[in-house]
């Protein structure tokens, strides 16, 4: 999606000088503005034979960064409250205006069921399925949890509640429905190999007279066995292409995730049912060039639980497949196999089981969170996770190395007494400088992007209000509108269109401010409005980033009321999909908010 256009000078100066003007003085609220510390959260979930442990005071805590004991800055202890309502009340908002705010009801923690199809067989997502609507009718009073699947995108498939009925009617909804997924192996790929299998079986079976001698090589492309040898390294290839496939689109939904998470405070958990990725990809040694395709993938998922964990995101893993079983023990593999192919297969089988498990174990020791292996108790393992999740203790603490070097600072956390506590907590962060991001680099970033991405979660570490009304509305009246309608595509439109107005009123809070010489501030924004059709096909958009100067007696009214940006728009007579996104590349955030509309042809009723 091309998300860069030219805007005109004079429509830019129209622009900022909405911005200065439209602010209205009101109490202030303490800028954000760039420091050189950072106060680092760390929550802590205490359990004692599996069970939360509460009511222990501040000082039995210790926390280390890099092996160095830090001073604790605050403290405080969350435990399920009394239930709240089933259904959070929307935020009460004027006519035609829409926010990314999220909307929850209160508690310690939220919970997030995120059932992923993207890397679970079909038949154990059917399963998974089937158990969850069961374990939810039996959710206990006051848990708050929201559904989210995971296929070639992350969709939301309901918001938070606590009303169990609304979660089991969610989970029926064509959005919850398993489906095959595209990147793991078809059935027709598991016919190539039962014929692979039964080729080898029947060469090895053939006598060692016509296998080449120690001084005899014979290369792998050779006779029967070559042709065996050729098929199976071309599954090699394509499982490896498969799964850097799936690794990216899993820590690029996780990174979107985050993005939807961070703008509800305190602890959130994510019940992340999966059939798991691996850490590494193994050599195979059954292959010629057994190590053809061995690839790591450890950076990428050590930055996505930082930013989960920045988020205060933990993970609890739940392997989707529950007691893993040898795939010769299956009742559909039809082809035996010889002593030697079922000791490669065993071998291999093993090896790719550790490496996904040591994945899910990875991501849930790095977020505070905990996987659930080896089970087929589908529902305690939710169970206990939403239980767990609920108990915590918050740690804040300013680091006393102050560096912003990038580096990977790992945290521990111990806790006096002679008890044998388990504990769970964020493992670490990476102490970047908050805004290294230049607008040419931020425009290449993925996280803008996935924010504008139609259907998908909304993005909410820059909060948002957004006004959308024609232009011939009788707000307007009287008002000098910008002359020039914005919309690159509006000129390809197939039918009728008609020129609308969107306010924004951006809220300061969430985006980093330059300090200049003079002592003004300034804010780098990249705006960003989507058009689509019902299908998601793209009918029309606008992007352009800018800055905006602010002196201090500015800052403080835009601080207090939000920077407000007016923008012309044609849209398309119809039923389409409105994307709006803001995109702070101070600190590469993002908000983003999509609004359903249907367009008249005309104002007459």
């Amino acid at each position: 999606m091309h998300l860069r256009s030219s805007l005109a000078p004079l429509v830019l100066a129209g622009l900022l000088l909405f911005a200065l003007r439209g602010a209205q003085s009101q109490n202030s609220a303490p800028p954000a503005l760039r420091a050189n510390s950072t106060l680092v959260v760390v929550d802590v979930v205490v359990t004692d034979r599996d069970k939360s442990v509460s009511g222990l005071d501040r000082g039995r805590f210790h926390v280390f960064e890099d092996g160095n004991e830090q001073t604790i800055f605050s403290f405080d202890e969350h435990q399920p409250a009394a239930p709240p309502p089933a259904s959070p009340a929307p935020p009460a908002l004027p006519p035609n205006t829409y926010s990314n705010l999220p909307a929850y009801p209160p508690s310690s923690a939220v919970n997030v069921l995120l059932l992923d199809a993207l890397n679970t067989p079909l038949s154990d997502q059917i399963r998974v399925r089937q158990t969850m609507i069961n374990y939810l009718g039996t959710l206990k009073s006051g848990t708050t949890m929201a559904i989210f699947t995971l296929s070639s995108e992350l969709r939301m498939v309901t918001e938070f509640t606590t009303d169990p009925a609304a979660l089991v009617a969610a989970l029926r909804k064509p959005k919850a429905v398993p489906r095959q997924s595209p990147m793991l192996d078809s059935e027709q790929s598991s016919d190539l190999a039962d014929i692979a299998n039964a080729q080898q079986n029947a060469q090895l079976t053939a006598g060692a007279a016509s296998a080449p001698g120690p001084g005899n090589f014979a290369p792998a492309t050779a006779g029967p066995m070559g042709a065996v040898q050729a098929l199976q390294q071309f599954q090699a290839d394509q499982t490896s292409f498969q799964n850097d496939v799936r690794m990216k689109i899993t820590l690029g939904a996780m990174q979107q995730l985050a993005d939807y998470l961070i703008g509800i405070p305190g602890r959130k958990n994510v019940i992340w049912f999966s059939g798991a990725f691996p850490l590494v990809a193994l050599p195979d040694s059954s292959l010629f060039h057994s190590f053809a395709n061995v690839s790591t993938y450890r950076d990428g998922i050590q930055r996505t639980t930082d930013m989960l964990a920045a988020a205060r995101i933990a993970i609890y893993p739940v392997a989707a497949g529950g007691i893993a079983v040898q795939s010769s023990f299956n009742a559909s593999n039809a082809s035996p196999l010889s002593d030697q192919a079922l000791g490669t297969q065993f071998a291999n089988e093993g090896e790719q089981r550790s490496s996904e498990q040591a994945t899910m174990l990875e991501v849930a020791d790095e977020t505070g969170g905990e996987a659930y292996l080896g089970t087929n108790e589908l529902d305690k393992a939710v169970a206990g996770a939403a239980e767990n999740g609920s108990t915590y203790y918050t740690l804040a603490y300013v680091p006393k190395n102050a560096a912003l070097d990038g580096r990977y600072r790992r945290i521990e956390v111990r806790v006096d007494g002679d008890h044998d506590f388990k504990l769970a907590y964020r493992r670490g962060y990476y102490a970047d400088a908050t805004g290294k991001f230049s607008p040419s680099e931020a425009s290449q970033n993925a996280v803008f992007a996935a924010a504008l991405a139609h259907d998908s979660p909304p993005a909410t570490a820059i909060l948002f209000k957004a006004r959308v009304l024609p232009a011939s509305d009788p707000a307007f009246q009287g008002i000098s509108l910008p002359g020039k309608i914005v919309g690159e595509q509006s000129a390809s439109f197939k039918g009728p269109a008609r020129p609308y107005i969107i306010d924004l009123t951006v809220d300061a809070h969430g985006l980093v401010l330059d300090s200049l010489s003079d002592g003004s501030r300034k804010a780098a924004i990249e705006l960003a409005i989507v058009v689509y059709n019902g299908d998601g096909e793209q009918l029309s958009y606008y992007a352009h980033a800018f800055q905006i100067g602010l002196k201090a007696e500015i800052l403080e009214r835009i601080m207090a009321s939000g920077i407000p940006l007016r923008l012309p728009f044609d849209l398309p007579v119809g039923q389409v999909d409105l994307r709006v996104g803001v995109h702070d590349l101070n600190a590469d955030r993002a908000g983003s908010l999509e609004i359903p509309l249907d367009v008249p042809a005309s104002d007459k009723p």
